[in-house]
């Protein structure tokens, strides 16, 4: 008996419009829903961004953009508040990131 039966009888029946149907649904398993903050934790990011800015002290975001969270770690450069975000320095550059799809906030030394 073959154990490959199954495999070979359902895969004529594929149409490419199921085999990217089948990869994007593998790819969704993986998003990470847009983070929802309430008041206090908003407040307590604001004041630890202060904190972190007003010391020079170095800090890790963990950023949400595109369905996927990155890492990036640096000094607060400038805060702005009229965009609602904060510029970091990262070695050489520096990126401006959004203060809402900010999920979490590290300050170390």
């Amino acid at each position: 008996m073959l154990k490959d039966r199954g495999n070979k009888k359902w895969t004529a029946m594929m149409l490419t419009e199921h085999v990217t149907d089948l990869r994007n649904w593998y790819e969704s398993d993986n998003d990470i829903p847009e983070p929802e903050f309430d008041e206090f934790s908003l407040n307590s990011l604001a004041d630890d961004l202060n904190i972190a800015f007003q010391t020079k002290s170095n800090v890790r975001i963990t950023y949400w953009s595109n369905k996927r969270t990155e890492n990036y770690e640096g000094e607060i450069i400038e805060l702005l508040p009229n965009e609602q975000a904060v510029r970091i320095k990262i070695n050489d550059y520096s990126i401006k990131l959004l203060l809402k799809n900010i999920v979490k906030l590290n300050v170390y030394d």
